[in-house]
């Protein structure tokens, strides 16, 4: 699967952003406000249904905004709806929830597969997030960083697949999809902070390179005052 050549510079268009920020955050609720409302309501089949309906709507509208799912969104869309069907014909949450887990430990073999035959996922894909130029992508240490941050992510898939586990056995349906919710916001978000510090802080080697921040947030834009701001100063 090719890799394009040139970094993807988000539009940095600000209403539509703040619109786009609010949607996502409410895209992130909606599918478990659905699920715990209507199973506790009617039963597990009613709370798969409607927090499926959901997640095919966010990744269609995704889609529609121009974001990147592209070539993945028949994907996306056939394993939402095969979990979702499996789900209501077993009347399972452990079916249900355990492709979850599943899907999840497969995705951290897989990243941790990609090292291991020399194709290090983030070294191929990190600069669709981060526009990395295409002469620090050359460089040796760029390859040898997104590998361990490729394996870090693997692991951190592994990891919590065992939460998930583990956090299942010991509460309800609705209680496991909020808890797991509740805990996996802050830990996902702690987690990528940690790799981009890291990442930004091994990459220094790399001659030229100004460091991650600069890069989601160039100078010249960062400086850049709205109309009439200069005035005020």
């Amino acid at each position: 699967m090719p890799s394009p050549s040139e970094p993807v510079r988000p539009d940095p268009a600000g209403p539509d952003r703040s619109r786009g920020d609010r949607s996502r955050v409410w895209d992130s609720v909606l599918p478990i406000a659905l699920f715990i409302g209507l199973e506790r309501l009617w039963g597990l089949a009613a709370g798969v249904t409607g927090a499926t309906l959901w997640s095919l709507k966010i990744v269609v509208g995704r889609r529609r905004r121009g974001e990147e799912i592209g070539r993945y969104l028949p994907i996306l869309v056939a394993y939402l709806v095969v979990r979702a069907v499996i789900g209501i014909v077993t009347d399972s949450d452990a079916v249900y929830f355990g492709i979850g887990i599943g899907t999840k430990a497969a995705i951290g073999a897989a990243l941790i597969g990609t090292v291991v035959v020399g194709r290090p996922f983030l070294a191929r894909y990190a600069h669709l997030v981060v526009p990395f130029d295409q002469t620090t992508r050359d460089h040796p240490r760029y390859r040898q960083v997104m590998g361990h941050v490729t394996i870090g992510l693997g692991c951190y898939q592994f990891l919590t697949s065992a939460w998930d586990i583990w956090l299942f056995n010991q509460t309800s349906a609705s209680g496991y999809v909020l808890i797991r919710f509740l805990v996996g916001w802050p830990a996902g978000t702690l987690a990528s902070m940690v790799a981009f510090f890291w990442a930004d802080r091994a990459l220094r080697r790399v001659p030229g390179f100004p460091g991650v921040l600069d890069l989601l947030v160039p100078p010249e834009d960062a400086g850049e005052a709205g109309p009439g701001e200069e005035e005020k100063a």
